[in-house]
C-alpha cells in the first residue's frame, strides 16, 4: 500500500506544482460587474456601461448613529478632515459648506456667467426690491456674509447660483455637519467620491478601508458607522459569496472524506478521487484563461465546486471492479458508457457558454474541459497509478439495500412527473426573474441600507437617465441645453418634476458669450442703481465694486471643461454628469419625478438628434436578463438535442438507436420537471444561476441512467454492484452541493436547491426506469 500512497502522492505533487505555475500566469479576476451580460440595444449598452465604469461606482455614502447630536457633529467633522486629508477622495461633502478660497472666487467671478440672470434683476424696479431685501440681511445673523458678497452682487446672483446647486438635498445643517432630516435617532450623513476608477476594484476597497479607518480614528466611543456604495456592495458581495464558500467547502470536504472512509475504509481511496479531481480542476482553468485571458474568482470557485461531478468517475471505476478482474480491465469495460455520460455532460454544458452571461460563458467551458480531463485520467491515468489493487466497498447497510431494491424498476414512481406538470400548470409556469438587482450577491440588507442613505441624502429615484453623447465636451453641453429647452414645458406642466444636467453647473461657451452679451455695461446700470436706492441708506460709492465686476464679466474667457480648475463643490457635481468615453465625451440628463414617461419621449424625439438616448432603466435592464435568459433557454435546448443525437450513437450507432436515447434520457427530463416544480412551490423565481444547477443536476443524472442501463443488461449481480457505486456518488454529490441550499447568499442557495433536489430525483427516477433485479441478490447483502 504504500508504494502505492508514494506514487499518488506524486502524481498529487506533480499536479501542485503545474497549478502553481498554471495560476502565475492566468490572472484572476474579481469584478462583480464580469457577472453583467453584454447589452443588446444602444440604451442597454449605455446602462451596463454605466453600471460597469460610471461615475456613480466611485460614491461612497455613510451615516454615523448611535450618539448624541453634538457628538455626532464632531465625529462627522474629524471624519471628513481625515478623508480630504488622505488624497484618496476627490470631493467630501459632511456640512461643511464653505467654499475654499480658490473655488469661492471662481465662482463669484463668473457668476453671471454660470447662470441664467433674470433680466429684470438689472432694471431699476427690479434692483430696488434686491436692495431692501439686502438692506433687511444686514440686520440679521446672515450680516457678515452679506457684507462681503451683497455689496459686490446686489443682485444675488452668487447665492442663487449655489442655493441652486444644493436646493436639492434634503439633509439639514446642524453643528457644522449633515443631519437625516427627520431622522430618530439622528444620524449624521457624509458623502465622499473616490478618485479611482471604479473598475479598479482595489482602489475601491482601499477607499473604503481609509473611511473606516478614519471613524475609528475619530474616537467614535458607543456610535456605529454605516457604509454603504458600489465600492463597499464589492466587498460586502465579495466577503459573503467567500464565507459562504469556505464554509462549504470545509464541511463538504470533511462530509465526504468520512463519507468515503466510512464506504471504503482506505486512504488510497481519498488519493485516487484527488488525482482526477485535482487533473480536471487545472484543466478548467486553463481552458478559461485561454479563452478569456482570465478567470473570475466567481467561476473558480462554482467550477470547482461543480468539478465534484469528477469524484464520479474514479468512485463508479473501482466500485464496479468485478472480483480478479485488473483496474485497467475495470476501465476497458465500462469505458464506452463512462465516455458517453462525461461527453453528454459536457456537451450539455455548451447552453452555458452561449447564454451570454459572462460568468455562466466561463462555468460552462470550465466545466466541460474539466469534465472531459477527468474521466480521461479516471480511465487511464488511474489504473496504471492502482496497478493490482483490490479497494472493495464496504456493503450497503440491509435496510438501505432493500429499500434501494424495492425503487428499482418501480415504474410507478414515474408518475411524479405528470404530478409535477400539474403542479407547475396550477402555478402559471415557472416563474423567471428579470430584475438584475435581485441577481446581485450583494446582502439585501445592505441594499436596504443603501436605499435608506440615497433617500435622505435628497438623491432622486431614478427611473430613467438620458445620455448625451458628442465628439467634444462643448458639443455635450450643447446637446444638455437643447434637452434642457425640451424638458421645461413638462415641468411647467407638472409632467416633470425637474432635472439635473451637466449644463446647470457649465454652460456651453455659446451661452456663456451670450449672457456675457446680455449684461448691461456700468454706465448704463449707474443711474439704474441711483433709482433704486433712492430711499434707502445706502451710500452713493456702496455698489461699486458690482460696477467693477460686471465690466470684468463682460471681457471674460468663458470657462470650459479644459481650463477649468479641479474644485471640489463644482466637481462633485459636473464629474458624474459630463466625462470623457472612448474617443468622444458623455453627459447625462437626470429627470427627477417623472410622471409621464410619453410626453418625455416625445419631447425628445422632437429633437431628432441621434446623440440624444432615452435610457428606461427599469425597462432596459429587464430586457438585459430576459434576454440573456431566452438565449440561454435556446442554447440549452439545442445542446439536449444534441446530447440526444449523441446517445443515439453511443448506444446503438444511427437513428436506430434514438428510442434507446429517448428512454436514458426520460427519467432525466422528468427529474428536470420534478425540480422545476419544486422550486416553484418553494417560491423560488428562476435565473440563468437556477439554468446552471440544472444543466449540472441532468449532466450528474446521465450518469445514472447510462450505468443504470448497462448494468441491468448484465445481470443482477453487475445490477447490485452498480446500484452501490450509482448511490456512492449521488451521495457525494449532494455532500457536495447540498449544503449550499444552507447558503446565506440567495445565489449559492438556489443552486443548492436545484442541484440537490434535480440529483436526488434524477436518482431515484433512473432507478425506478431501470429493470428490476433479482430482490434475493440484495437481501444477501450483510451489514
Amino acid at each position: 500500500m504504500r508504494p502505492l500512497l508514494l506514487r499518488l502522492g506524486g502524481a498529487l505533487l506533480v499536479l501542485a506544482l503545474v497549478g502553481v505555475g498554471l495560476f502565475r500566469t492566468i490572472p484572476i479576476r474579481a469584478e462583480m460587474t464580469d457577472l453583467l451580460p453584454p447589452g443588446r440595444t444602444p440604451a442597454a449598452e449605455f446602462l451596463l456601461r454605466e453600471l460597469r465604469s460610471g461615475a456613480a461606482t466611485t460614491l461612497l455614502l455613510a451615516g454615523i448613529e448611535g450618539a448624541a447630536e453634538p457628538e455626532l457633529a464632531r465625529i462627522s467633522r474629524a471624519v471628513g478632515d481625515r478623508l480630504r486629508e488622505s488624497g484618496q477622495f476627490s470631493f467630501v461633502g459632511n456640512g461643511s459648506l464653505d467654499l475654499s478660497e480658490t473655488e469661492r472666487d471662481l465662482i463669484f467671478q463668473y457668476r453671471y456667467l454660470l447662470s441664467p440672470a433674470d433680466p429684470a434683476s438689472f432694471e431699476a424696479a427690479g434692483l430696488k426690491g434686491k436692495l431692501s431685501g439686502l438692506l433687511e440681511g444686514l440686520r440679521s445673523a446672515a450680516s457678515p456674509l452679506l457684507a462681503r458678497f451683497g455689496f459686490a452682487d446686489p443682485t444675488g446672483a452668487f447665492f442663487d447660483l449655489l442655493r441652486g446647486w444644493l436646493g436639492q438635498s434634503r439633509v439639514q445643517l446642524r453643528a457644522g455637519a449633515w443631519f437625516a432630516e427627520g431622522a430618530s435617532p439622528p444620524r449624521a450623513l457624509i458623502v465622499a467620491r473616490s478618485r479611482a476608477s471604479g473598475l479598479d476594484t482595489e482602489a475601491q476597497a482601499a477607499a473604503v478601508a481609509t473611511f473606516q479607518a478614519a471613524f475609528a480614528a475619530a474616537s467614535p466611543g458607543d456610535a456605529r458607522l454605516l457604509l454603504s456604495g458600489p465600492g463597499v456592495f464589492g466587498a460586502e458581495a465579495a466577503a459573503a459569496i467567500r464565507a459562504d464558500v469556505e464554509m462549504i467547502s470545509i464541511l463538504s470536504g470533511l462530509l465526504i472524506l468520512g463519507f468515503l472512509w466510512l464506504r471504503y475504509r482506505s486512504l488510497l481511496m481519498l488519493f485516487a478521487v484527488a488525482v482526477p479531481l485535482g487533473a480536471g480542476t487545472l484543466a478548467g482553468v486553463a481552458a478559461v484563461g485561454l479563452g478569456f485571458g482570465a478567470v473570475h474568482g466567481a467561476a473558480l470557485g462554482f467550477g470547482m465546486t461543480m468539478l465534484g461531478v469528477v469524484v464520479d468517475y474514479p468512485l463508479l471505476l473501482i466500485t464496479q471492479r468485478r472480483p480478479a478482474e485488473s483496474l485497467r480491465d475495470t476501465a476497458r469495460r465500462i469505458w464506452p458508457t463512462l465516455r458517453l455520460a462525461a461527453g453528454a455532460a459536457a456537451l450539455g454544458l455548451t447552453g452555458m457558454m452561449l447564454s451570454g452571461f459572462p460568468i455562466l460563458a466561463q462555468l460552462g467551458l470550465f466545466g466541460a474541459a474539466g469534465l472531459l480531463v477527468g474521466v480521461v485520467v479516471t480511465a487511464g491515468l488511474l489504473p496504471w497509478l492502482l496497478p493490482g489493487t483490490a479497494l472493495v466497498p464496504r456493503p450497503l447497510p440491509r435496510a438501505l439495500a432493500r429499500g434501494l431494491g424495492a425503487v428499482r424498476g418501480w415504474r410507478w414512481l414515474a408518475l411524479v412527473v405528470p404530478l409535477a406538470a400539474l403542479v407547475l400548470l396550477a402555478l402559471g409556469g415557472p416563474r423567471w426573474e428579470d430584475d438584475l438587482a435581485r441577481l446581485s450577491p450583494v446582502p439585501p440588507a445592505q441594499l436596504r441600507l443603501d436605499e435608506e442613505l440615497r433617500g435622505q441624502l435628497g438623491a432622486p429615484d431614478v427611473r430613467g437617465i438620458v445620455a448625451l453623447a458628442g465628439p467634444d465636451a462643448e458639443a455635450v453641453l450643447r446637446k444638455a441645453e437643447a434637452v434642457e429647452q425640451a424638458l421645461q414645458p413638462l415641468v411647467a406642466r407638472g409632467q416633470l418634476g425637474g432635472f439635473d444636467s451637466p449644463a446647470r453647473y457649465l454652460p456651453s461657451a455659446a451661452t456663456q458669450r451670450a449672457r456675457q452679451a446680455a449684461l448691461p455695461s456700468a454706465d448704463i446700470m449707474r443711474p439704474r442703481l441711483q433709482e433704486a436706492s433712492a430711499g434707502l441708506p445706502f451710500r452713493p460709492e456702496a455698489f461699486n465694486r458690482f460696477l467693477d465686476s460686471l465690466a470684468e464679466s463682460r471681457t471674460l474667457p468663458v470657462l470650459t471643461v479644459e481650463g477649468l480648475p479641479r474644485l471640489p463643490i463644482l466637481a462633485a457635481r459636473l464629474d458624474p454628469l459630463l466625462s470623457p468615453r472612448g474617443d468622444g465625451w458623455q453627459g447625462l440628463v437626470i429627470p427627477q419625478d417623472l410622471r409621464d414617461i410619453g410626453a418625455l419621449r416625445a419631447a425628445l424625439a422632437g429633437l431628432d438628434d441621434p446623440g440624444i438616448l432615452w435610457v428606461d432603466v427599469k425597462a432596459e435592464t429587464q430586457g438585459v436578463v430576459t434576454l440573456a435568459t431566452r438565449q440561454a433557454l435556446l442554447w440549452c435546448g439545442l445542446g439536449g438535442l444534441a446530447v440526444l443525437l449523441l446517445l443515439a450513437v453511443g448506444l446503438r450507432r444511427g437513428w436506430r438507436g434514438l428510442p434507446a436515447a429517448l428512454w436514458t434520457a426520460a427519467p432525466i427530463a422528468g427529474a428536470l420537471l420534478v425540480t422545476v416544480a419544486a422550486l416553484a412551490l418553494l417560491g423560488q423565481r428562476l435565473t440563468p444561476f437556477h439554468l446552471a444547477a440544472l444543466l449540472l443536476a441532468a449532466g450528474v443524472g446521465m450518469d445514472y441512467a447510462l450505468f443504470f442501463g448497462s448494468a441491468a443488461r448484465q445481470g443482477a449481480e453487475e445490477a447490485d454492484r452498480t446500484l452501490g457505486a450509482v448511490f456512492n456518488c449521488t451521495m457525494t454529490t449532494l455532500l457536495t452541493f447540498g449544503l449550499l441550499a444552507f447558503c446565506a447568499t440567495p445565489v449559492l442557495r438556489g443552486i443548492g436547491l436545484t442541484v440537490a433536489i434535480g440529483v436526488s430525483s434524477a436518482f431515484l427516477l433512473a432507478l425506478a426506469l431501470s429493470p428490476p433485479s433479482a430482490l434475493a441478490a440484495s437481501e444477501k447483502m450483510p451489514n
